[in-house]
């Protein structure tokens, strides 16, 4: 009976196709698909293999199965709630029986004759969806640590270039999600036609933005003036895949297709004219086009290849797919290196202008003292403060020299550090998601494990080195806002251990906290402190071998709490704990599994509790005993 009812729907279906053909002669093909026309559908038989449990038809808009269980709908136009299978993929489930599918484009992109027919296996499907998801989860991770990475960078130096940037990562990210189906199925499952239109309009307004960033930052109008007018007329071009775009949208018109080769043609013109600006105005003398020239080259290469993909012209292997991603990832530490090259360069050249100020000063008042020298009788006391006068500007401008030669110590030093301590945990973070992408079927679900707690480990390592770096930074230029206030320490604790307790327990130590701590209040600013408690805790971590033990207690002496955080770790040397104390030097070295640090933490720790009316002591000389006090009250 079912049976007979799967053949009546199957005679049902041709007859309102209209056309000659016959279900026997059908029936009988060989081929596992075979397509012939109904006006704008288009009719397909399916024969799976045994073991197939999903089919996809890839680029149609509507698509309808026919099987002996009932229909099947699904389609890129389709919204997600009335899928027969929830993907941004179109996908059918198949049972082992023949498919009869129709399917049209509605879409100017998806009207085709032939149709690409996939087929998977239970396991081959979530093992493909398994490896989508974490790869591009790690990636979207890093994106999003770039733009809030670069968007701090821009409230510290109030550089418009910079805000362009984070339009530009964000822009680039946001399509990276619309090209895996990320938005389809987490943004706007519901509007199916939105999203298959999207791409036609966040590819051009991140061009843009990319444009509006390169003629801030390489000062187009001063070094290359052709050029900038060049961007000018680039960003006017820019109008017509809008608009072209604005009409496919709102179906005014079909233009989607002339659209995409707009899109593609002034990429590719965009990101060959950038790299080309760049090259010009480093020889015009602009040293910061160099760093701005290696930082878009890999992603602009990486972007042009893409583009090339998108168009066919080249095949989709893994350097096409992947080199844009890995060229942004390294695009943010070539920019902190530029950064500080122009912001070096930008301070001397002020240096200069004021040198050159006080010159010009100078030979005035050459000139005055010859007029005072003919008039000597009349304007002697004139001479006398005039002297006065310029041998005050003069001990300024060496109050100023020395002022900005210990600011462009403190600069050259945050972003050497930056340089060398951000460079070993990305290229840590980047050779992860290389084994996850090319290797994750060879590894065992304990080796997976252990993957995935070193790649948290380590961008947990990278998140307390920016932060300690951006504190310190601040701390250096006094940009720090103090807010004391009754901090119930326990808290603070808490927040610091569930931090770090996967390195606690991938190195098996043993935690103990005394009961004391509960009873410990501080009086003092909330963050300073938990930043305090974050950095020693860490330290102990990192210093102590495995299987070695933790202690942390409170002791109050009515006016002072005194915290005492106490390792069986490898202690430190007298001589060291000198410098640190009496000198207010930042020293470095590698933890007990070679874990790595900026050697500014501990220095860190003993300025913010000194600010919050405090002292810090250290005791190494078995394993390491460092003791805060700090005030219980205002008082």
């Amino acid at each position: 009976m079912k049976n007979w009812g799967f053949g009546l729907l199957i005679i049902l279906c041709y007859s309102s196709a209209a056309q000659e053909l016959y279900l026997d002669s059908l029936m009988e093909s060989k081929s596992d698909s075979t397509m012939f026309s109904s006006e704008t559908w288009y009719w397909t038989e399916v024969i799976p293999k045994e073991s197939t449990a999903f089919i996809e038809l890839s680029g149609w808009g509507h698509i309808k199965a026919y099987t002996p269980d009932g229909l099947q709908e699904t389609g890129t136009l389709i919204a997600g709630e009335n899928k027969a299978y929830f993907s941004y993929k179109n996908i059918l489930e198949a049972h082992g029986d023949t498919l009869l599918i129709k399917v049209k484009g509605n879409h100017p992109l998806f009207d085709l004759s032939t149709s690409e027919v996939k087929e998977y296996s239970s396991r081959e499907w979530r093992d493909q969806e398994r490896r989508r998801l974490l790869a591009h989860g790690l990636f979207f991770g890093i994106v999003i640590v770039m733009a809030l990475y670069n968007l701090m960078i821009y409230f510290a130096v109030k550089d418009q270039s910079y805000l362009w940037y984070v339009l530009s990562i964000f822009g680039f990210g946001i399509y990276m999600a619309f090209y895996y189906g990320f938005t389809y199925e987490h943004l706007w499952p519901s509007k199916p036609h939105w999203n298959a239109y999207f791409f036609a309009l966040i590819i051009p307004l991140t061009n843009v933005s990319r444009i509006l960033f390169t003629r801030t930052y390489l000062h187009t109008n001063q070094y290359v003036p052709h050029f900038h007018n060049f961007f000018n007329g680039l960003l006017l071009l820019y109008l017509a895949p809008l608009i072209m775009w604005l009409i496919s949208w709102m179906e005014i018109g079909h233009l989607l297709v002339e659209t995409n080769y707009v899109i593609g043609t002034l990429g590719a013109i965009t990101m060959t004219s950038i790299i080309v600006t760049s090259i010009v105005v480093y020889r015009k003398g602009y040293k910061p086009a160099l760093w701005f020239l290696v930082a878009f080259a890999l992603f602009n290469i990486g972007g042009v290849l893409f583009i090339l993909r998108e168009l066919s012209y080249l095949p989709d292997n893994f350097i096409t797919r992947y080199i844009v991603q890995i060229g942004a990832v390294a695009q943010v530490v070539l920019f902190s290196l530029g950064l500080s090259d122009r912001l070096n360069r930008t301070r001397k050249m002020l240096a200069n202008e004021k040198i050159e100020k006080e010159k010009l000063a100078r030979e005035k008042e050459i000139e005055k003292k010859r007029l005072i020298e003919m008039q000597r009788n009349d304007l002697e006391v004139q001479v006398k403060a005039r002297t006065k006068e310029l041998e005050d500007t003069l001990h300024q401008l060496k109050l100023s020299e020395s002022e900005l030669r210990e600011l462009n110590q403190v600069k050259s030093k945050l972003f050497s550090i930056i340089s060398h301590e951000l460079k070993s945990p990305l290229t840590t973070v980047d050779s992860y998601l290389n084994l996850f992408i090319n290797h994750y079927n060879k590894l065992s679900k304990e080796e997976l494990s252990e993957l995935s707690d070193k790649t948290r480990s380590s961008l947990q390592n990278l998140t307390l080195l920016m932060d300690n770096l951006l504190l310190w930074s601040r701390l250096q230029q006094d940009s720090l806002t103090f807010l004391p206030t009754k901090i119930d320490f326990r808290k603070a604790l808490d927040k610091s251990v569930k931090l770090f307790s996967p390195l606690i327990e991938e190195k098996k130590i043993k935690l103990s906290i005394d009961p004391e701590i509960d009873e410990a209040i501080l009086y003092g600013d909330k963050d300073m402190i938990e930043f305090i408690v974050r950095n020693l805790l860490h330290n102990s971590i990192k210093f102590t071998p495995k299987n070695g033990r933790i202690n942390i207690s409170a002791i109050s002496t009515g006016t002072l709490s005194h915290i005492s955080i106490e390792d069986t770790g490898i202690g430190m040397p007298v001589k060291m704990i000198d410098q640190i104390m009496n000198h207010g030097k930042s020293l470095t070295r590698n933890g007990t599994e070679q874990e790595k640090g900026s050697g500014i933490g501990l220095l860190m720790c003993k300025d913010f509790v000194e600010k919050n009316g405090g002292t810090l002591t250290i005791d190494g000389s078995k394993g390491t005993k460092i003791t805060i006090s700090i005030p219980v009250s205002d008082n």
